[in-house]
């Protein structure tokens, strides 16, 4: 009986060692589960506020479905055996991974690693941007769940740049300010001005600016064409080579067009031109030019823009001009007469356009490819003396203008252009005073040794001191010397 007892008391012992001993090996083959679980945790966890209740479902219905061997007897071990809560773990509420290192400025340490706090954001009254369309699932491959606060200071940062950007904007609108730079801009955005051309008589008229206003507050600005780090339209469309030519108020530039690949002269304007009428007074060239239109025998005007309140002018390049200090020889008598018959085709062609030149001179007529050409309407007018007047250079000028008489405009291009050929046929200049500027002014010439008595006689008839006896431009071309001396060079 004694022997009985103490082996079923041994069995009984037996049993509840063994039953200690399974719970035990329960245990450790649980916790040894899970913690091989959670160092399986993908880091493809969405990045939620319910991170840490998705955990632990995930731990129940694991721990109790696939770790437990099947001939466990989970009545037997009880609920006070097995702990499934965070105090078992000594974990925080929420786990955080091994990371890759971060592209940051912040601290790697894979050991400790603290999640910056988001700072709180700045209320502002401005609307919200729309959101930009974020794959988190992609994001989160690239990075890792501690990255979520610097996206928040980001963030952060520019509703903070915005506010002050705003407040900035608001300061200035209440102050009505404008910047230099802003009215600069203003002034080269705003199309310039419709000028009637008075050389054209049907021109229409125009009514009153319809800019007048923006215009008057660009006073500084307009019409300079560019700022001071602006592009210069002559450097960006034109390749200066040389300057070949200098006048009282402009110089000649020979150009490269850039676009077309052909030599211009550019003619630009000594000084800039501040004021309205100014630029007014310079322009009268230039309208007088595209007025005209094409004619063989004068300088084809191309194009014209102010720039740092500069007027410049595109033009034809021609050879050379008929200046007596750049002749490389003087001119025979049959080269002058070519000169003056091809001049009076272009007098008679403005001159049936009602305009005068009152400028010409041996300065002023080009040559290119033998062809003579009359340049520089600066002094150009109307005949009709409904312009103002502004005489050329005196010594060719006819007595009348000299005494501002003005009734004969037509005929003071007359007298200028044999005054030109009377200096080039005797190849020195004429005097600028003196007894001898006088006699020129009354027609008293001196001979001319080694021309014909017919060109004299045609040089001293449009020097008249009458300019009612001097020919007119078509009288001038219909001259019979002209005929015979077309035929002797045919001939």
């Amino acid at each position: 009986m004694k022997r009985k007892a103490l082996s079923s008391g041994i069995r009984n012992s037996n049993t509840k060692r063994g039953r200690k001993n399974s719970n035990i090996m329960v245990k450790g083959t649980l916790a040894n589960h899970l913690t091989m679980q959670l160092d399986q945790v993908s880091l493809n966890l969405p990045l939620q506020s319910g991170n840490t209740s998705r955990f632990q479902k995930l731990h129940d219905s694991e721990a109790h479905s696939e770790s437990l061997p099947p001939d466990f007897d989970a009545e037997a071990a009880g609920d006070k055996d097995f702990i499934l809560s965070q105090d078992f773990f000594c974990t925080p509420d929420y786990i955080t991974p091994e990371m890759p290192a971060m592209v940051s400025n912040l601290d790697c340490n894979k050991e400790n690693i603290q999640c910056p706090k988001s700072p709180e954001k700045i209320k502002t009254n401005r609307s919200k941007r729309p959101k930009l369309d974020v794959n988190l699932e992609a994001s989160l491959e690239s990075t890792d769940i501690g990255h979520e606060p610097l996206v928040d200071l980001v963030e952060g940062t520019l509703g903070t740049d915005e506010m002050k950007t705003e407040k900035a904007v608001e300061l200035k609108k209440g102050r009505s300010f404008v910047s230099q730079s802003a009215m600069a801009l203003r002034c080269r955005v705003m199309p310039p001005p419709c000028l009637k051309n008075p050389y054209i008589k049907d021109a229409s008229e125009f009514g009153a600016d319809p800019f007048g206003n923006q215009r008057s507050k660009c006073a500084g600005f307009y019409p300079a064409g560019i700022g001071g780090d602006g592009l210069s339209r002559y450097r960006t469309d034109f390749h200066e080579i040389e300057k070949i030519g200098d006048g009282n108020f402009n110089h000649v530039y020979k150009v490269l067009k850039r676009i077309d690949g052909c030599m211009y002269a550019v003619k630009r304007s000594m000084r800039q031109l501040h004021q309205d009428t100014e630029r007014r007074k310079a322009l009268m060239e230039v309208q007088a030019l595209a007025a005209l239109g094409y004619h063989e025998n004068i300088v084809s005007y191309y194009s014209s823009w102010f720039e740092n309140e500069q007027l410049y002018i595109q033009l034809e390049l021609c050879d050379h001009s008929l200046s007596i200090n750049r002749l490389p020889k003087l001119l025979t008598e049959g080269e002058a007469l070519d000169a003056m018959y091809q001049i009076a085709k272009a007098l008679q062609f403005i001159h049936r356009k009602g305009i005068a030149h009152l400028d010409v001179k041996p300065d002023n007529i080009y040559v290119k490819e033998e062809v003579y050409k009359l340049g520089d309407f600066g002094c150009a007018t109307l005949i009709d003396k409904s312009l103002p007047i502004e005489e050329g250079d005196a010594r060719y000028m006819p007595h009348e203008i000299l005494n501002e008489n003005y009734d004969n405009l037509d005929k003071v291009d007359i007298f200028s252009l044999g005054a030109s050929i009377y200096e080039l046929a005797r190849g020195s200049p004429l005097p600028e005073s003196g007894p001898h500027f006088l006699n020129l002014k009354e027609g008293k010439l001196p001979l001319l040794p080694g021309h014909s008595l017919q060109f004299q006689n045609l040089i001293k008839v449009m020097m008249d001191a009458d300019p009612v006896r001097r020919p007119s431009a078509k009288e001038l071309v219909e001259n019979p010397i002209f005929n015979r001396h077309q035929r002797i060079g045919k001939n």
